[in-house]
């Protein structure tokens, strides 16, 4: 009897210390982070444009293009929003400058239609003809992460050097995603376009005083000059009829910088039909915020654009 007393008496010690075990190295459920002042403003801001855009899902994207960048008419112009450090994905909907309008405007325009960018490509660009996106469910979130995959080179942030700096590299992920594609060529001439400004300026980043990140960009750089020759409109061009004719609501306007500067494109806006003339919406650096420019756009390039439309199979979604 004494014998079974002390084994259950032991028993019942293995079992309490079990017990304490399994509650000690049980793995307590993360707590999430409370949202910041940001994170509200956006979530209003998404909602106000989600609600006016929603009904315009099934258009084609050019019209859910030019209506979502209609209701970001207003927004101040804030320049370099992104330069904080460590890098990670910053989205404002409050505050913008010119290609993160359009990059806003663009994202925003698939999560309306529920379409995920799906990374086709590695770094390495190709015209795709197919969409490489897969659908969801509209929401902040959604916007957020095709945001992430068109700003990042595939998709992915890993420092500075990750973030897509060269509007023609922003070209030519978006045609390897099979989202958009250039046509200058169809309507303009070929033209050597060579990268270097970044590292030949290294003083005006910050985050190039790191050799790493430098050598990072240099490299960038150094695929870009690789690719296939690049094609522009001079402004002559834009003057015939027939050239400006082919220019849509909806299509993506880069206006080039001077050549032999090592920079592709100045600013970046949205084709945007005004009476029967062709305009943009822009976030404007003098005007200080996004307006429909009041300027033609023929008469507003000085050395010429850049083309870009989306993939007529993103109506179909």
């Amino acid at each position: 009897m004494k014998r079974l007393l002390y084994s259950l008496l032991l028993l019942g010690m293995s079992l309490g210390m079990a017990a304490q075990e399994m509650v000690v190295t049980e793995e307590i459920p993360p707590v999430a982070p409370e949202p910041t002042e940001q994170d509200l403003i956006n979530a209003e801001i998404f909602d106000r444009v989600y609600e006016g855009a929603k009904s315009l899902a099934h258009a084609p994207m050019p019209v859910l293009m030019t209506e979502i960048a209609q209701q970001f008419i207003g927004t101040p112009y804030v320049a370099h929003t992104l330069e904080e450090k460590p890098e990670e994905l910053r989205v404002f909907l409050d505050k913008t400058d010119c290609i993160l309008f359009v990059e806003l405007c663009s994202s925003f325009a698939l999560t309306v239609k529920g379409l995920r960018i799906v990374q086709a490509g590695d770094g390495k660009y190709w015209l795709n003809e197919t969409p490489s996106v897969e659908k969801d469910t509209p929401s902040l979130a959604l916007l957020c992460h095709n945001i992430q995959n068109m700003r990042y080179r595939a998709g992915k942030v890993d420092g500075y050097a990750s973030r897509i700096h060269y509007t023609s590299e922003w070209i030519l992920q978006n045609q390897t995603n099979g989202l958009m594609q250039e046509y200058s060529g169809d309507l303009g001439e070929k033209y050597e376009q060579k990268f270097f400004f970044m590292t030949s300026h290294p003083q005006q980043y910050d985050a190039l005083q790191d050799p790493e990140q430098l050598a990072a960009i240099r490299e960038v750089e150094q695929n870009l000059n690789e690719q296939e020759p690049y094609a522009f409109i001079s402004n002559e061009r834009l003057q015939e009829p027939e050239v400006m004719a082919q220019i849509q609501s909806g299509d993506i306007v880069c206006f080039m910088s001077k050549q032999g500067k090592g920079i592709d494109i100045a600013h970046v806006a949205i084709a945007f039909v005004v009476g029967e003339e062709m305009h943009f919406i822009h976030a404007s650096y003098s005007a200080e915020e996004v307006k429909i420019e009041e300027t033609p756009l023929a008469e507003y390039a000085t050395n010429g654009i850049r083309i870009v439309r989306w993939n007529e199979e993103l109506n179909n979604y």
